[in-house]
């Protein structure tokens, strides 16, 4: 028998796995920048087929820089924060090139994520650039604030792609992204984060036809496919008035806390692919087959959860859309299998940052879990709720058809796998509603896997934190 620390919660616990288990290993962390500071000022004075910032603005210039939320990366970054580091430099070269103050503005790119006070900025950007700033130019993106959106046109498929105005009248833009996953960055950091919910609905409602490529697979997700048709959209338009979207990528390693391993700056397409392939040597390993079980350890430091609370809704998403997701070409687990995820799995809530979740999860879930009708019942309703609104927009509330979005990133994994298993629940009837069958030990739930599947079935552990993704050749 082997064992194991296994995520559960706030803390790890021992257990003792099946001798034949397979517990991979997270690719060792390559080694961090020596000097970051440096490897940004030479990405932005030698950008990859963009024009340097010398040539982008002058004195009377509009500038707008654009950052990630804190809600990446999932566990906090080594301390200073990338984008405080960038942002610091990028500020000084502003002002080498004469810059007004008055004509900087900085937002946080949430998208339907909630809102971000200052103290919680800090976290990210440090003191000096939250005190900064004045609340007319520091702040974060409001996705509802419809007088400072713009439709900037449709893709060839008829979705729509609305912005925030700024990506469109700053005489230039600046992006600072964080790139932990492959799911992030790119176009996304644009067409998601500084967008809306006419626009996010369109690729965050749960699909019928999916495929199963995972989101973090970005040469074969669908998901992928669509950003950057929409980001096609927007860059043709800022075109048309000679500009161009200046991106700064950092890539981080699996370290823990994770750190800055490279820089790219400059345009987003050019940019972002360097960025995925040193990310993807970074994080993916390479498996001969498919297993029968994989056991993943779900930490209650989720997302949606940081600087917050998790609840079981996320951790339901932490486990089949980010668990259970860390894979390129096919899914760890063969199709009828059996994933087991560790959380206790309690029943709590921040009703300040995510108010729709309590009713989503009282009010929803208990009459449906299917995430089709959940969508087409109850999205429409979920967005433009008044109330819902009000607390996206003012009271640090996550948007409210979010946890609808979460609960349809769950439609593929539940319509491939055979049965889900929550090992450790404290709340059986809680872990039932968000479609897990409960167990109060992983030592249960691996004898009924067992006793479901034969006693010779294949196990596999996949540890997290760090996260590292998987790759079975097709």
């Amino acid at each position: 028998m082997a064992t194991s620390k296994i995520a559960y919660g706030d803390e790890f616990i021992s257990a003792t796995l099946p001798e034949r288990t397979q517990i991979l290993k997270s690719p060792s962390p390559f080694p961090p920048l020596d000097n970051p500071g440096q490897a940004i000022r030479d990405a932005l004075y030698s950008p990859i087929a963009h024009e340097p910032i010398s040539k982008l603005i002058g004195p009377n210039s509009r500038v707008t820089i654009a950052f990630d939320d804190p809600v990446i990366p999932q566990v906090p970054m080594k301390k200073p924060d990338f984008r405080e580091m960038a942002i610091t430099i990028l500020l000084e070269e502003l002002e080498k090139a004469g810059v007004k103050r008055s004509n900087i503005k900085l937002i946080c790119a949430n998208a339907l994520h909630r809102k971000f006070t200052n103290g919680e900025l800090s976290t990210i950007l440090g003191s000096k650039i939250t005190l900064g700033f004045g609340p007319s130019h520091l702040y974060c993106h409001d996705a509802e604030d419809k007088d400072n959106l713009v439709l900037t046109g449709e893709t060839e498929r008829g979705f729509e792609v609305e912005v925030n105005k700024a990506v469109m009248e700053s005489d230039q833009l600046f992006y600072v992204n964080i790139t932990s996953l492959p799911f992030h960055g790119g176009w996304k950091s644009i067409v998601v984060g500084l967008s809306s919910y006419r626009s996010i609905r369109q690729h965050h409602r749960p699909f019928r036809g999916a495929s199963g490529k995972s989101v973090m697979d970005a040469k074969r997700s669908s998901f992928q496919k669509l950003i950057w048709e929409m980001g096609a959209v927007v860059e043709k338009e800022l075109a048309k008035n000679g500009r161009c979207i200046f991106t700064i990528e950092s890539v981080l390693n699996t370290a823990q806390p994770q750190e800055p391993i490279a820089v790219f700056a400059g345009n987003i397409s050019d940019v972002h692919e360097k960025t995925l392939e040193l990310l993807y040597r970074q994080q993916v390993i390479s498996l001969s087959k498919q297993t029968d079980v994989a056991i993943y350890g779900i930490p209650n430091q989720s997302y949606y959860a940081n600087l917050s609370k998790i609840n079981p809704i996320l951790v339901r998403n932490q486990a089949l859309s980010y668990a259970f997701g860390l894979y390129h070409n096919r899914p760890l687990i063969r199709e009828g299998g059996i994933a087991i995820f560790v959380n206790p799995c309690l029943v709590e809530f921040n009703e300040m940052n995510h108010p729709s979740y309590v009713e989503f999860f009282n009010r929803v879930l208990p009459k449906t879990q299917d995430p089709y009708d959940i969508w087409d019942f109850y999205a429409e309703d979920f967005a433009h709720r008044p109330e819902y609104v009000h607390k996206y927009r003012y009271a640090y509330g996550f948007h409210g058809v979010h946890p609808l979005i979460l609960w349809g990133q769950g439609a593929f994994p539940l319509r491939h796998l055979g049965r889900v298993f929550l090992a450790g629940a404290k709340d059986f009837e809680a872990a039932k509603r968000v479609g897990f069958e409960p167990f109060k030990t992983l030592d249960e739930a691996i004898a009924e896997a067992e006793s479901s599947l034969g006693k010779d079935c294949s196990i596999t552990y996949h540890p997290a934190p760090p996260a590292f993704i998987t790759s079975i050749e097709v």
